[in-house]
């Protein structure tokens, strides 16, 4: 593996230096060469004011700290290793955010996608993007694939074929690959907007916000910018819940044949997932359905919609199965005789 033989030569060059502490831990195999490569980068990574003697007690430090941490949570202490030496916080913090902004503007100079068609009904696709953004995928794809569609025990009727039992669907990345085409599927291709049906919690004080040198702490264990925190907030938005307002009209009676954005958003105050028994597909990908339907006189108003998964939507329109909607407003469904 070139890659590879290339990191080690690096790492070499890096240790050549006889006194380095993390050259000693690695030889005596206290670390391993991925955690040599983590203190190395850090220490070429700290500020030109600091001397040897300081670099050596940050080293030595990192070090220490790498016999009890994996590769990757080391990489996350090495940004602050500046700490190991400079008492004021407020130095360490703009270092790390110094440090966490030249990753991003490294990981956007290397986003990269490329698509290839097999000529057997197949796209083969490879792409780079950066940490924050590829986590983002990742929770949509895990929210997507890890529900039930019913709870444990439900008949075919509710949960659909016994796919598990099956074998058809124990491969997980087989799995991700179905919720990654469900993503596409409902990308919306009448107009683009910056919403997102997954959420990722970012935490950082409002000064810091404002200020803009220190990190924001992500849901995932990984930290961003100050900057790329206020973007994300720009694209989520707060929308207030006014119910019954002057301002909103909810009920639109025969007005409209579809439910609009602000009813979904209304809805969402009653309903965290699918409306059928069990399922636990996220309200964010569900389509909403007019319990009383529209060619049979029903109305687009906001008491006669419910959210069901793609799944259970076209279930509910199988002249196959018949529906009961109980006094929870939960779903079942059974197959008629």
């Amino acid at each position: 593996d070139n890659a590879a033989e290339s990191r080690d030569l690096k790492l070499a060059r890096d240790l050549a230096q006889t006194s380095s502490p993390t050259r000693a831990a690695l030889a005596d195999g206290r670390i391993s060469a991925e955690h040599a490569g983590v203190i190395t980068n850090a220490r070429k990574q700290l500020p030109k004011s600091v001397t040897a003697e300081q670099a050596q007690t940050v080293e030595a430090v990192l070090v220490e700290k790498a016999t009890r941490l994996k590769p990757k949570q080391l990489r996350q202490e090495a940004r602050r290793a500046l700490a190991a030496i400079e008492p004021d916080e407020t130095v360490v913090d703009a270092h790390e955010h110094d440090l966490v902004h030249s990753e991003e503007e490294r990981a956007y100079q290397a986003t990269k996608l490329t698509l290839h068609d097999n000529g057997d009904g197949t796209i083969t696709g490879h792409f780079t993007v950066p940490t924050f953004q590829g986590q983002l995928l990742g929770k949509i794809l895990d929210t997507i694939s890890a529900p039930r569609r019913a709870r444990l025990g439900a008949t075919l009727a509710q949960a659909g074929p016994d796919t598990e039992r099956a074998g058809r669907y124990e491969d997980p990345a087989h799995r991700r690959g179905l919720a990654f085409l469900e993503i596409l599927e409902h990308l919306p291709t009448d107009r683009l907007h910056s919403k997102t049906a997954a959420t990722v919690v970012v935490t950082i004080d409002l000064q810091h916000l404002q200020d803009g040198l220190k990190v924001a702490g992500m849901d995932t264990g990984e930290v961003i910018t100050a900057g790329q925190a206020r973007r994300i907030a720009c694209n989520a938005g707060l929308i207030p819940a006014v119910l019954g307002g002057q301002s909103q009209l909810l009920d639109l009676g025969r007005s409209k044949r579809l439910f609009t954005e602000t009813q979904r958003i209304a809805l969402g105050l009653k309903h965290t997932a699918c409306a059928a028994d069990g399922c636990e597909r996220p309200y964010a990908w569900c389509e909403l359905h007019h319990q009383i339907r529209w060619a049979r006189g029903g109305r687009t108003d906001l008491h006669d919609a419910i959210p069901l998964c793609h799944f259970h939507h076209q279930r509910i329109h199988d002249t196959d199965y018949d529906h009961q909607t109980r006094s929870d407003g939960q779903i079942t469904f059974h197959r008629r005789p």
